[in-house]
């Protein structure tokens, strides 16, 4: 005896649902096996065993894009790169701030106020703006004559008084007219100095006689040859700095550059001075430098250390002679007795 007791789902029709069924079944199998045999596929040259990187990254991928994140070397490099730029970039702006910072600063004060950079001083002076007098109305500057002659104020080719120093002498008020008389007093009337003074520009000189004391002289010996060679005038400056020294200058106008050159040439001679006992040639200041004409320069014989006590320099350039005169006790420094002839001579172009 039969125990089934399932029913009987009667007789199926081709094509029915038992037949899709079946049909689904074989569909499920033959799926299941593709993906079996895709699980046991393995890459083209790739070995068994490298299907993940150390520390369960996926293995490259053939197909990945160089450089997508994953990459964790290139990552890393990345971003040391990009911190090297930016230390970098902070270092140089720095230093552009601080070098302009410290071009300002170092521009503002006077190098000598900057502790560190000051010099020592080594005597030259300190003078004001140099300017020349004005030529009178037609005339030229002496560079444009032949004849090398000065034409504009006498008093206006001296060097001003430096920075700190002490004028000495007769007040600089301005005469009325040079001078060529050899005796020490003559002088314009004071009506005649006012009225000049009301006309005339400021100079920085005064007028002196044509005579042994605007040559410094000790004695007459050479007093005659400001009365053969025919003094036109005379000017005179002089102070006194702080270190000392006594500076003296004098100008001598003749009527020809001929005259001057006589003049020039007589004087050199002299030795001695009322300053300066006794003198002798420097022969190592041949080849002085001048801005224009010729000098001759002497020192003292007497010395302070290897300084001399005294110089002379005389200078000659077309009608004008000049005269530069330093002296110190405790001698007289190289640098400013150079200073002052070079600008001396510069004021006589």
């Amino acid at each position: 005896m039969s125990t089934d007791i399932t029913p009987n789902p009667g007789p199926v029709e081709p094509g029915g649902p038992t037949s899709s069924t079946a049909a689904d079944a074989a569909k499920t199998d033959t799926t299941q096996t593709d993906a079996t045999q895709t699980g046991s596929w393995t890459a083209p040259d790739q070995p068994a065993g490298a299907d993940t990187a150390p520390g369960g990254a996926a293995a490259d991928d053939p197909w990945a894009v160089p450089g997508e994140a994953g990459d964790e070397a290139s990552v890393e490099a990345r971003k040391r790169d990009h911190k090297r730029f930016w230390q970098i970039g902070a270092a140089v702006l720095t230093t552009v701030v601080l070098g302009a910072a410290t071009a300002v600063a170092v521009t503002l004060p006077d190098r000598t106020d900057l502790p560190g950079l000051a010099t020592p001083n080594d005597g030259r002076y300190a003078f004001p703006e140099l300017t020349l007098p004005p030529l009178p109305a037609g005339a030229s500057a002496p560079a444009d004559y032949k004849l090398k002659k000065h034409t504009a104020d006498l008093r206006g080719l001296l060097l001003p008084l430096p920075k700190g120093a002490v004028g000495t002498g007769p007040s600089a008020a301005p005469s009325a007219s040079p001078s060529g008389s050899a005796s020490p007093g003559a002088s314009a009337s004071p009506s005649a100095s006012a009225s000049a003074s009301a006309t005339l520009p400021p100079v920085v000189g005064r007028w002196v006689p044509c005579d042994r004391d605007a040559m410094l002289a000790k004695d007459d010996k050479y007093t005659k040859f400001l009365v053969s060679d025919a003094c036109r005038g005379a000017a005179a400056q002089g102070w006194t700095a702080k270190d000392g020294t006594h500076t003296e200058l004098r100008l001598f106008r003749f009527g020809s550059q001929d005259e001057a050159n006589h003049f020039y040439s007589s004087v050199n001679l002299m030795t001695s001075t009322k300053d300066i006992e006794a003198s002798h040639v420097d022969i190592a200041a041949f080849g002085y430098p001048v801005a224009v004409g010729q000098v001759n320069v002497r020192d003292s014989d007497a010395k302070s250390g290897d300084r001399p006590t005294g110089r002379i320099g005389w200078l000659q350039y077309g009608d004008v002679v000049g005269l530069v005169q330093l002296t110190n006790p405790q001698g007289v420094s190289d640098q400013a007795f150079r200073q002052v002839v070079l600008l001396q001579s510069a004021m006589l172009a």
